[in-house]
């Protein structure tokens, strides 16, 4: 069958559906090479053809290639602007390129285009999340409402829908949607696990830790679940601490054995931060900052995280002003969590202090305190205040925890 799938003297309608059986089917075993291959070999034949270059689009996004597959997407609309997957694919290759402007009128154009529907699930889910990111939560709740017009019985869409509604604090209208969503998907993790969240925001604590017991049971690898669940569980009057503990260290190591191209460091982020306050809480001040340490080495470390170490290690001052600065660390070899081939990384923070020497003593010792191994050399390239729209000038009055306050530049790694 590959064979003839290869075979350039079938008729286009005969090799368009092998070669797109075979693209999927090289890309679902995680051959990438040799789906890539054919998929260009295929975009050679049949330049034409949508579904081809809708292929292509998949296996260049697959590989990281996001340029290759934003173009392949756009030549796929070019040829047939009909189509709503090409218009939804080039949106979510647009969103994870930064440019969310472009994806949302993506998102809008792939349901466009698709008339009375029924829409694209996929697209509807996409625009309804890109919108309650950026605080809009009555255009993401009429996305999803509209959604649910067509397909009254998507458990994943009256999910989405609940967690839109919790946002905007209609809290009854949030729990009935987890409710039917439930009722119809009784495993439902995402489902669960939200309905503890609204129920907690309403005050119903026992009713809340009973959702979150579900959730779960329903999903016991989510890292989301088993930080929140293992954080309430240490909350409790008479907490069974080693089962809290396993569930917040559950979640530390189900984050960490996802693979980072397809975690979300936001998600990995809200994980992290929600470790660290249960632990910092009941004083395991050493634990919490293991996992501090853990979350900076790969840019998962909040604002908060970094405010409450700030405040532990160096106090709060008044007049304090925010440097930028960069830095960069190298060593011989790699370490444990870099990259296999790294000898170095180049980053950037925000530090809140007096001068710019205390600056780059913060950064140095934040630095240090993420790597401490002797191999690894730290260089301050540069300090500089912040320009008037980062500059923080605070009252004599105003107290602020002194210190590295936020992540500006990931780590950028280098090789040789």
């Amino acid at each position: 069958m590959l064979r003839s799938s290869w075979e350039p003297e079938l008729p286009d309608e005969d090799r368009l559906p092998l070669y797109c059986m075979w693209i999927r089917g090289l890309c679902d075993t995680g051959d990438l090479d040799h789906a890539l291959t054919l998929a260009e070999r295929a975009a050679d034949e049949l330049p034409r053809e949508a579904d081809v270059l809708i292929a292509l689009g998949n296996v260049y996004d697959l590989r990281g290639q996001l340029t290759d597959a934003r173009d392949a997407f756009v030549k796929a609309i070019e040829v047939d602007a009909t189509g709503s997957l090409q218009h939804y694919n080039l949106g979510a290759v647009l969103e994870r390129l930064g440019d969310e402007s472009a994806a949302e009128q993506c998102y809008r154009r792939s349901i466009e285009v698709d008339g009375d529907g029924p829409t694209l699930f996929e697209a509807n889910a996409a625009l309804g999340a890109l919108l309650r990111r950026s605080g809009r939560l009555e255009e993401a709740a009429d996305v999803y409402e509209a959604y649910l017009d067509e397909d009254p019985l998507s458990v994943e869409m009256l999910v989405e829908h609940g967690i839109c509604l919790s946002d905007l604090d209609e809290f009854e209208e949030a729990i009935d949607r987890f409710q039917t969503a439930l009722s119809i998907d009784r495993t439902h993790g995402s489902g669960w696990y939200n309905l503890a969240i609204t129920q907690y925001r309403m005050g119903q604590p026992e009713e809340a830790f009973a959702s979150m017991r579900n959730a779960h049971e329903s999903d016991p690898n989510s890292p989301l679940t088993l930080a929140v669940f293992g954080a309430w569980t240490l909350a409790q009057p008479d907490a069974d601490l080693d089962k809290a503990l396993g569930l917040l260290y559950g979640a530390i190591d189900r984050l960490a054995a996802i693979d980072s191209a397809h975690l979300s460091p936001s998600y990995a982020s809200l994980v992290s931060e929600e470790v660290f306050d249960a632990l910092w809480s009941r004083q395991r001040y050493g634990e919490a900052r293991e996992v501090a340490r853990m979350a900076g080495q790969r840019d998962w470390i909040t604002a908060h995280m970094l405010e409450t170490l700030n405040e532990a290690d160096h106090g709060r001052a008044p007049e304090m002003t925010t440097f930028t600065v960069t830095a960069r660390a190298q060593s011989p070899s790699a370490l444990e969590h870099w990259p296999e081939d790294a000898h170095g990384y180049t980053t950037g923070f925000s530090v809140l202090a007096r001068d710019e020497d205390e600056a780059r003593k913060y950064s140095l010792e934040y630095l240090q305190s993420l790597e401490p191994f002797p191999q690894v050399q730290f260089q301050i390239e540069a300090v500089r205040p912040g320009n008037p729209d980062e500059m923080i000038r605070l009252q004599s009055t105003q107290l602020r925890a002194r210190g590295v306050i936020g992540v500006l530049a990931g780590r950028a790694y280098f090789r040789g």
